[in-house]
């Protein structure tokens, strides 16, 4: 009889652990609802699409879609105004705008097609927008509005492939990291 119920117990002791591992193993939590917004990170914090878009207009530039061949049109009001200009693409439109001394625009696009409208307005501004996906459309549409101003895109995904932003000394430096 002790054997019997020494069994039975060890039975009931196997059956309440399993039910208790099934219990365990449901992950689902009322914090985790059905939101589907993307995000991105900014100063180390992530932020919603909403967020973000509040400080850059991520629109796609419509031009994109009927640019056909290339050109570049660079005007330079001033001294010591650098414009480094490469790209391999299918069609792109660049157009650069340097009203001040030493200011400097460094782009590197190997892309489908890019549009740039960059305007730089004051001393010592740098430009750099480097992205390298053959497939990709890009645009930035950037002006900057005052001295020592620095914007950084390094690559391009869907939350930074268009880009439009006023920058001024409120926000001196912007650096874009976009890996896929």
């Amino acid at each position: 009889m002790k054997i019997l119920n020494k069994n039975k117990s060890i039975s009931v002791f196997i059956l309440l652990l399993f039910v208790l591992q099934l219990g365990w193993s449901q992950t689902y939590s009322a914090d985790e609802d059905n939101d589907t917004e993307a995000s991105t990170e900014l100063n180390g914090q992530e932020v919603s699409q909403s967020f973000f878009d509040s400080y850059f207009d991520t629109t796609p530039n419509e031009t994109l879609n009927t640019i056909t061949g290339n050109s570049v049109a660079i005007t330079q009001v001033s001294s010591f105004n650098t414009a480094v200009v490469k790209v391999a693409s299918r069609a792109s439109d660049i157009n650069i705008s340097q009203n001040g001394d030493a200011n400097n625009v460094n782009l590197t696009y190997q892309v489908d097609a890019v549009v740039a409208d960059l305007e730089q307005n004051g001393d010592n501004n740098t430009i750099l927008d480097y992205v390298i996906d053959p497939s990709a459309k890009v645009s930035l549409e950037l002006k900057q509005n005052g001295d020592d101003l620095n914007f950084e895109r390094f690559g391009a995904n869907n939350i930074s492939k268009n880009i439009k932003f006023t920058q001024t000394s409120a926000s001196p430096t912007v650096i874009i990291r976009s890996f896929n």
